[in-house]
């Protein structure tokens, strides 16, 4: 089945894995606008700017500015990359050293960096770069910096030379108010966007009655069921707070059957099951008639992802080693025009139990649809807990581990991650990889290339996840096991 998950591939560029944000360093830097508008390419910077708080909105123009090759923070998975049209605008009023959040909303999938100013003929240099953010291949970017001075400078750019169907975008920027929901009041009890809101997520909503959240209000509210037909559980299922338990049998088996389409688009039904013993190993299967595309994806009680399938029928996950609490299976459907017409579907799950983990290797063992949790704590497989500190070589399972100017490989569903997940250097030629060691190279398949460990087989390579595979759940990038390079 097709996806969409965070993926964006280009000529020069395969998505790494699951990278969290980076939080904006504590250290501010040098506060002088440094504008050379002799530079062609530094022209649209002599504008004058809106005032805080700023809202503008714009539409990209020439391709005129070229982001820098680093920035002192990237939250970018994948990769810096600004061949197309652009906007600079000016945002002054600004209080140095305070927390400011950017906020782009558009129809095409852009990305935006903040710049203290440009100095070099192609645009500005990575001194001049606080934050380059292009963190999803949706409708909206948001990243923080810090105000280094009175005034930044926001490029609103798009990643292909050609330019988007529409280029129009609003852009945003105000004061953080808050960067924990620790910070916030019983009404607004959480932080999203560095603003206090009622949800920021469905994720946040705790009744069946209105389980879905409006993104647009930041409000829970009923699901929606606009499906020519559809099962009971419709609308109450369209957020976790409405989910539909599974009770495994004393075989360990459940099944339930539904119905769903993909009016509107963001139509989901959600499921639940309960991991309640340290060991337990649950495969979850989709399965439908026909030539629809329906999805299965398996999050965690906050909703990040653990277990994806995409490119099958029926769709497939085996998730091992989980941490106790309760987990959702998530439907939906892929259509390229909302299509009313329901489609009738089994998941089927299988409850086993065992052994909980011993070792960091157990949880890179089972990889085909399983996203990679690097850390086996007390039998239970979780998340490495890096924040930004993890040195070269060092294990890490998502780019928010490792320290400023190393990248984590946590691309998914690959084999041996808890070997060859370690954080490495920015490169430019295989050279810059010695010192990690002869068993490193540097990659040539992203748009910002950094050293990895050199395969030794087709498993070991990235996978491409929006790109139909021939064989197999995943597109994958072939291993030429002479040189230990990963090959498109």
């Amino acid at each position: 089945m097709q996806s969409r998950f965070l993926v964006m591939v280009t000529t020069s560029l395969v998505a790494c894995g699951d990278r969290e944000n980076r939080a904006a360093p504590d250290g501010v830097p040098d506060a002088t606008i440094d504008t050379q508008v002799s530079y062609p390419a530094c022209h649209e910077f002599a504008s004058l700017g809106i005032s805080m708080p700023a809202h503008h909105a714009g539409m990209l123009d020439g391709a005129d500015v070229e982001s820098p090759s680093s920035c002192m923070v990237k939250d970018a998975p994948y990769g810096i990359e600004s061949a197309g049209p652009d906007s600079v605008v000016q945002v002054s009023g600004l209080t140095p050293g305070s927390p400011y959040v950017v906020h782009v909303t558009s129809v095409a999938d852009l990305a935006f960096y903040v710049v203290t100013g440009c100095s070099t003929p192609t645009g500005p240099s990575s001194a001049q770069c606080l934050l380059f953010e292009d963190a999803s291949t949706g409708t909206d970017e948001v990243g923080r910096f810090i105000a280094p001075a009175t005034s930044v400078y926001v490029v609103v750019d798009y990643y292909a030379s050609h330019p988007p169907s529409d280029e129009s975008f609003e852009l945003d920027v105000y004061p953080e108010a808050c960067s924990t929901s620790a910070q916030c009041s019983s009404g607004t009890q959480v932080c999203s966007d560095g603003e206090c809101v009622a949800c920021a997520s469905s994720f946040d909503c705790k009744s069946a009655a209105h389980p879905r959240c409006d993104v647009s209000q930041h409000a829970c509210t009923t699901g929606i069921d606009q499906c020519a037909t559809d099962d009971a559980n419709e609308p109450t299922d369209d957020g976790p707070a409405g989910a539909t338990l599974f009770a495994p049998d004393g075989d360990g088996t459940a099944q339930r059957s539904g119905q769903i389409c993909s009016q509107p688009s963001t139509e989901r039904d959600y499921y639940a099951f309960e991991v309640t013993t340290l060991g337990e190993t649950w495969d979850i299967q989709l399965a439908w008639t026909g030539t629809r595309d329906l999805d299965l994806e398996v999050v965690d009680a906050t909703g990040h992802a653990i277990g994806l399938s995409y490119w099958e029928q029926p769709e497939h996950v085996r998730l091992t080693y989980l941490p106790l609490g309760r987990y959702y299976v998530r439907i939906s459907e892929f259509s390229s025009s909302p299509d009313p017409t329901a489609v009738a579907y089994t998941v089927t799950t299988h409850r086993a139990l065992g052994a909980g983990c011993t070792a960091a290797s157990d949880c890179a063992s089972d990889y085909r649809n399983q996203l990679f949790r690097g850390d086996c704590t007390a039998g239970a497989c979780i998340v490495i807990d890096g924040q930004d500190a993890v040195a070269a070589g060092g294990a890490c399972d998502s780019e928010s581990d490792c320290a400023a100017g190393l990248d984590c490989p946590s691309f998914f569903f690959v084999a041996n991650a808890a070997t060859r997940d370690v954080c490495g250097p920015g490169c430019a030629d295989d050279d810059d990889c010695a010192a990690l060691g002869t068993d490193y190279v540097c990659t040539t398949y992203l748009h910002a290339n950094f050293c990895v460990q050199k395969c030794t087989s087709d498993a070991q390579c990235p996978t491409v996840s929006q790109s139909r595979p021939t064989s197999g759940p995943w597109y994958q990038y072939s291993c030429e096991q002479a040189t230990g390079r990963c090959l498109p």
